[in-house]
């Protein structure tokens, strides 16, 4: 608390010292003029010197004192550290600040304790999740290989049908499964992360082959338009969840299309020195008022309330962790023409230059 604050804090007090002075000299001059003796004007301003002075040494003495307290208070608050500056509070300044310092002590203890409750709560419910969603991708797999080797076999046209059904749902199950361990992995995204060179080519067709059933199945085909690999400093599993949500969407939101053309096209190009991923569908698009919102955390809009399948949490995780790696997403879109995502991996600005300044 700075000097002039602390006046401010107190001018009702020196209003009131001064009218009491005043109403003091008021009845001595009173007293004098009954009495009919001489009033002397010099003894009336000595008397309000006087009292100025003690009033002045008072409020020094009482700031001094105040500012002991106020200084590592306000040093907390400056610096944003944590709430330990309260034990640099010094001690026997007075009852009051003694009693407020005790209160402050008392309650930062709660706050600890409390904190350290829910990040022990926290992190227990974190390891139940992250084992949980890998021993369920285990039975996904299994079932995955054994309707592959099911198809294998001479079956009839319904069958075959019934087990691509069953695959699809497969697929969005696994997709499940990994959007919820990736939203749990990136709580400590700046200790799971590895900056290498990487090839956007070979991360597309990874993504392309693992969604290879929903695109047969629901007669979309890919199209890279990239005859030149490129490679870009980047996390190369996060950017691959990043390039497979996008794709995900793609699928989802052109199967529900009536329309012959339900091709995805992917390009991978320069511009301005800066590396571009394009993926372009046909489908649905995306409604002009959920447009600005769509990165928005669990935002589905009209078209996840219409088909029921969006968490609307996979271009929020795709935003966030471009925001981390230093790139960025746009999206672009029609409605019932298509939509259009791109990924921007900018020249000289990724993590890799972050974690090394």
């Amino acid at each position: 608390m700075k000097f002039k604050d602390y006046i401010k804090d107190r001018l009702l007090y020196i209003v009131i010292y001064f009218i009491a002075i005043s109403l003091v000299i008021t009845i001595m001059m009173l007293d004098i003029i009954i009495r009919k003796e001489r009033l002397n004007i010099v003894n009336i301003i000595y008397g309000f010197i006087l009292g100025s002075i003690a009033l002045g040494i008072s409020i020094s003495i009482e700031y001094i004192k105040k500012k002991r307290f106020y200084t590592p208070i306000n040093y907390g608050l400056e610096k944003d550290e944590d709430l330990q500056y309260i034990y640099n509070i010094p001690d026997n300044i007075s009852n009051e600040y003694s009693f407020l310092k005790k209160i402050l002590i008392r309650d930062y203890t709660i706050y600890v304790n409390t904190l350290e409750r829910y990040k022990k709560t926290t992190k227990t419910q974190m390891d139940f999740n992250n084992i949980w969603i890998h021993a369920m991708k285990t039975p996904v797999s299994v079932i995955r290989l054994m309707l592959e080797n099911e198809k294998d076999k001479d079956i009839d046209e319904n069958t075959r049908r019934s087990y691509e059904s069953i695959e699809e749902e497969i697929e969005k199950l696994s997709h499940g499964l990994e959007m919820a361990l990736y939203t749990l992995r990136i709580n400590d995204f700046e200790l799971d992360f590895k900056v290498e060179d990487i090839s956007l080519l070979e991360i597309i067709r990874n993504v392309i082959n693992e969604n290879k059933s929903a695109f047969i199945v629901n007669s979309i085909y890919p199209k890279i338009l990239s005859r030149d690999d490129i490679f870009v400093k980047s996390d190369k599993k996060w950017v691959k969840f990043i390039i497979s949500q996008i794709i995900s969407n793609a699928i989802k939101y052109s199967k529900v299309k009536e329309s012959k053309d339900k091709d995805i096209i992917i390009k991978i190009y320069k511009e301005d020195e800066n590396t571009i991923i394009s993926i372009k569908d046909n489908g649905v698009g995306v409604p002009k008022e959920d447009l600005e919102r769509v990165f928005d955390p669990f935002f589905t809009g009209i078209n996840g309330r219409r088909y029921l399948e969006s968490t609307g949490m996979g271009l929020y995780l795709s935003k966030d962790i471009c925001n981390r790696l230093g790139h960025s997403i746009n999206i672009e879109s029609i409605e019932g023409e298509g939509t259009t995502v791109s990924v921007i991996f900018y020249s000289g600005k990724s993590i890799y230059n972050l974690t090394n300044n």
